[in-house]
């Protein structure tokens, strides 16, 4: 099973990482990429507390490799995020303000109190449970709507695909499956109505051709003539996410 730790870098940020067991790997190897981050791929059996001592002993070529990434510095850590009182969502051209309130329930959880206000309730004096279970409110919101809107679109150009997963992840905007499985992030819902479009046509094209060919983009230009524009706004697109709407571990959360 995957693990996840946080690492100190020498600057006082921290960055989440995943530590993947392989019974292949013969000695620690670390993977650092712009769309996943930092990977520790370990010997199976090795002690999690052996792991993180060797990945701290790396810090500062870890340090410096992110500086060559500019699509992963949302994964930095710099304070914990606070529980947000209100937030726009661009892609539906909403804005929602969140009241909390207490009541003997341990746990924590999010509702639709009226149109533009969110109650959390019960323990909310916990920042990080208010903080998910605002998360997983985000995440059914997306489903209500990113869902009918890929149907649309899939309708209008006339492509096909099997179902919708709406996840929350940190390195990725959406993906489709062989099978015709589109994911999407829910976090596109910060994002501007084109670009949440452009990352819709996108998966919808990887069912006519699963990589990036030549073919795919030759598809995606003919949904999309902004295509090339649209792709290089991608990179920065993360900043437009706040920082509570990440999930704490490097993993993903589901509706």
């Amino acid at each position: 099973m995957n693990r996840h730790a946080r690492l100190d870098l020498p600057d006082g940020r921290q960055l989440d990482y995943e530590i993947r067991p392989s019974a292949k790997a013969r000695s620690l190897r670390l993977k650092m990429t712009a769309r996943e981050g930092l990977t520790v791929i370990a010997p199976k059996g090795l002690d999690e507390r052996q792991v993180i001592e060797l990945v701290t002993g790396k810090r500062d070529w870890i340090a410096a490799k992110l500086g060559q990434f500019e699509e992963v510095r949302h994964l930095l850590v710099d304070k914990p995020a606070a529980r947000p009182e209100s937030f726009d969502l661009p892609a539906l051209a909403e804005t929602w303000r969140v009241e909390y309130q207490i009541t003997k329930s341990q746990t924590v959880g999010a509702r639709t109190d009226r149109q533009g206000r969110i109650l959390v309730y019960g323990a909310v004096t916990d920042g990080e449970r208010c903080k998910a279970a605002l998360r997983r409110w985000l995440a059914r919101r997306a489903k209500e709507t990113l869902m009918p809107w890929l149907e649309s679109m899939a309708a209008e150009s006339g492509m096909r695909f099997s179902r919708v997963i709406i996840k929350n992840q940190r390195t990725r905007w959406g993906s489709c499956s062989t099978g015709g499985v589109i994911s999407l992030n829910a976090k596109l819902l910060f994002l501007p109505p084109q670009m949440v479009r452009y990352v819709l046509m996108h998966e919808l094209c990887h069912t006519l051709e699963r990589n990036h060919t030549s073919r795919f983009w030759t598809h995606l230009r003919q949904f999309e003539p902004q295509t090339d524009l649209l792709h290089g706004r991608m990179r920065d697109a993360w900043k437009q996410v706040p920082a509570w709407a990440h999930p704490v571990q490097a993993g993903r959360e589901g509706v």
